[in-house]
């Protein structure tokens, strides 16, 4: 009398290459549409990095001291126009402070892009 392990072994071998041939198969058929194209990730740099240096002149001007606010807004403008020349990106960044205000002004010149902002900062008290 065959013993009935050795058939269950079979099956279970033989559902194995079915299920793996037929994901085999349908792969070959879903791979060209599900396609991701990350190109588009990488065209945006300079308006990422343009609004990333806005949020944290934002910051910088919020979390200073006012002894210490020209002094850390100084450091902060060579630290992002060093940055921005490592990355192929000419950034101007100009500031003005004011009893009560910090007026700021960018401008990001790139191959691609020139992007310009002028806003004005709330000065802690």
């Amino acid at each position: 009398m065959p013993s009935l392990s050795g058939r269950k072994a079979q099956f279970f071998i033989l559902t194995t290459v079915v299920i793996v041939g037929a994901f085999y198969t349908l792969s070959k058929y879903i791979n060209p549409y599900v396609f991701v194209d990350t190109s588009r990730a990488g065209a945006g740099g300079e308006i990422f990095f343009f609004d990333n240096v806005k949020e944290k002149a934002i910051k910088t001007v919020e979390i200073s001291i006012p002894t210490d606010l020209e002094s850390n807004l100084d450091d902060y403008k060579d630290f992002v126009e060093g940055v921005a020349g490592e990355k192929g990106y000419n950034l101007v960044f100009n500031y003005t402070v004011y009893s009560t205000t910090v007026d700021m002004n960018m401008v990001l010149m790139s191959q691609k892009y020139t992007l310009r902002g002028n806003f004005t900062v709330e000065r802690p008290p």
